[in-house]
């Protein structure tokens, strides 16, 4: 198995190869300029060098009057200077008496100034009637044909331009190479990232990137899964054992109640008195509304337990189902009911019996807490990270205590408790919110409370 490095290793080792790679090139570039000389297309560098050393020679014996330039050798760069001007000291235009120069070398001769790219040399021999010839050179690799000297650019010039950009691209590929490795390296770490925020605690971790640091880091969100998963394992142990005694207590209670239920019957249909009458009335109602209870809690178990199973709703059917309910609620009771629905082509994934009946609750409990003669909206719109489900009335207002624990189990503001209900409308609608992935907000408008339905939208 290959082993994790150190992530200052993986850029040491980018440099050297770099570097090596930069080093071969030289060698070939090196190797490439040899040919081109030894083939006669250019000279060596010392060719110059060699001219000069020759001039000086048979300069001595010339004169400015009896000055033969064919004598001296072809590489030979020079410039007569008339007698005022001394050996090592500059001159001015009108001191040439004749030159080969071109007019930048020319300038450089004067001043024995050089280039910015490469050095020249210079030296003035004094010729036999006083007259000063200064010789200019450079180590170069001229070319050997006079004539590609005056067409093609400078041959070393040329050379080093092609070296440089040689050089460069070498760095560019070494450094796209090492940089879609760290890209390769870190999208394991971008994977690892993913699949925890999609909550998928079975998968494994994608990995190695045998780099040390990456490689500690998925290993830290591999123990995360780990512990995530062992949590969330032993919460849904416990929900599910708590679902399945609640399951066992409604089933328990439900016997006694209808026993308690069937004789209070019985026990009506005979002929009581005036002071036994009231009595097992009160037994009667007491036992419908127990049982109303345990209805109410074998529904929300059995959303816990066994969800049904998830379908393409169209948002607008769906939408104008709950409006017909609306209406159906708030007709007996005086109130007006304004709804607001999308246009058709709205569709989202979700279990729409659930749905149902958690917006049902909300419509229920608007109902109930809105005065005769005021209104109740319902709302349904999408955006792009889901749907939103809303249901506003005109009337009393969510007490502080529901919208601290709204949603919760037998959580109810003292006027729901007063009439029966305990809180489990807002607790179911919560669970099914939350088993789509959403949430359920409770909120006091101006005049009244609401309470939005909020489901992500999931991909068909």
């Amino acid at each position: 198995m290959k082993k994790s490095r150190p992530l200052r290793s993986f850029l040491l080792r980018y440099l050297l190869c770099t570097a090596l790679a930069c080093a071969i090139a030289c060698l070939v570039w090196g190797m490439i300029l040899l040919g081109i000389i030894s083939s006669g297309l250019v000279l060596p560098a010392y060719s110059g060098s060699d001219a000069t050393l020759q001039a000086m020679e048979k300069l001595p014996a010339m004169s400015a009057d009896h000055f033969d330039p064919d004598a001296l050798p072809a590489l030979c760069r020079w410039v007569l200077l008339d007698g005022s001007v001394s050996p090592g000291e500059s001159a001015l235009p009108h001191h040439v008496l004749a030159t080969n120069l071109s007019e930048k070398d020319l300038a450089q001769a004067l001043v024995l100034g050089s280039p910015v790219l490469y050095q020249k040399f210079y030296r003035d021999v004094p010729l036999i009637d006083g007259t000063l010839c200064r010789l200019q050179y450079d180590f170069t690799t001229p070319y050997a044909d006079p004539a590609l000297r005056g067409i093609l650019p400078d041959f070393q010039i040329s050379m080093l331009v092609i070296l440089a950009l040689l050089l460069l691209l070498i760095i560019l590929a070494m450094t796209r190479r090492a940089a879609a490795q760290l890209q390769a390296k870190t999208e394991l770490l971008t994977r690892a990232c993913r699949t925890l925020a999609a909550r998928d605690l079975t998968a494994p971790m994608p990995g190695p990137t045998h780099i040390k640091e990456f490689d500690n880091t998925l290993q830290t969100m591999d123990a995360l899964r780990e512990e995530l998963a062992a949590s969330l394992k032993a919460q849904w142990a416990l929900e599910q054992q708590r679902a399945e005694r609640m399951a066992a207590l409604t089933h328990d209670l439900k016997t006694p109640l209808t026993i308690i239920h069937g004789h209070a019957e019985l026990l009506a249909e005979e002929g009581l008195s005036a002071t036994e009458q009231p009595s097992v009335e009160a037994i009667l109602r007491a036992a419908q509304r127990a049982d109303q209870y345990l209805t109410a809690l074998r529904e929300i178990n059995h959303a816990q337990i066994s969800p049904s199973a998830m379908e393409t709703i169209d948002l607008a059917d769906f939408a104008a189902a709950l409006c017909a309910t609306g209406q159906a609620l708030c007709a007996p009771r005086g109130l007006q009911f304004i709804s607001a629905v999308p246009s058709v082509g709205i569709k989202f994934r979700g279990r729409k019996q659930d749905l149902t009946r958690a917006v049902e609750n909300l419509l229920i409990n608007a109902a109930r807490f809105t005065p005769q003669g005021r209104k109740i909206f319902f709302q349904s719109y999408s955006d792009a990270s889901g749907i939103t489900l809303s249901v506003r009335n005109e009337g009393s207002a969510f007490p502080a205590a529901i919208l601290q624990s709204g949603g919760q189990m037998l959580s109810t503001g003292d006027a729901a408790r007063s009439d029966g209900h305990q809180g489990l409308g807002l607790y179911f609608a919560r669970t099914v919110a939350e088993s789509h992935g959403g949430h359920l907000h409770l909120s006091n408008a101006e005049n009244g409370a609401c309470a939005a339905l909020w489901i992500p939208l999931i991909d068909s």
